[in-house]
């Protein structure tokens, strides 16, 4: 289990995600200026104490969700047919956050295609 930290070369907006042991994501959020190691000691605490919110989105499909006032926002990337399995991603994520070590990453840079001048 790891949580990688994606970088922005051009100096933008950090965001990680929590990724298996297959390397499939668990969960994701955006970064702060705090350290990748607190980031992950308040996500590790939001997993201990909160609750998930289930929501449904208009297709009728399933995800978690966790939103705090003064720590990270958590939220699942993948969405699921049943509420139930949302809730099982739910407690997957809170296993393996507990196990997860740092990594970082870099962002490719991204190529911006202008419209020719008329």
């Amino acid at each position: 289990m790891r949580m990688q930290f994606l970088e922005d070369p051009r100096g933008g907006e950090r965001i990680w995600r929590l990724l298996s042991g297959n390397n499939r994501p668990l969960a994701m959020g955006r970064g702060d200026l705090r350290s990748p190691l607190d980031v992950l000691a308040s996500v590790r605490r939001l997993a201990r104490e909160a609750e998930p919110t289930l929501r449904r989105d208009a297709d009728g499909r399933w995800r978690w969700e966790i939103t705090t006032t003064d720590g990270p926002d958590v939220q699942c990337p993948v969405v699921f047919a049943r509420r139930i399995d949302a809730r099982r991603a739910f407690h997957r994520f809170t296993q393996a956050v507990e196990q997860a070590v740092v990594t970082t990453a870099y962002l490719p840079p991204v190529l911006i295609q202008r419209e020719p001048e008329q």
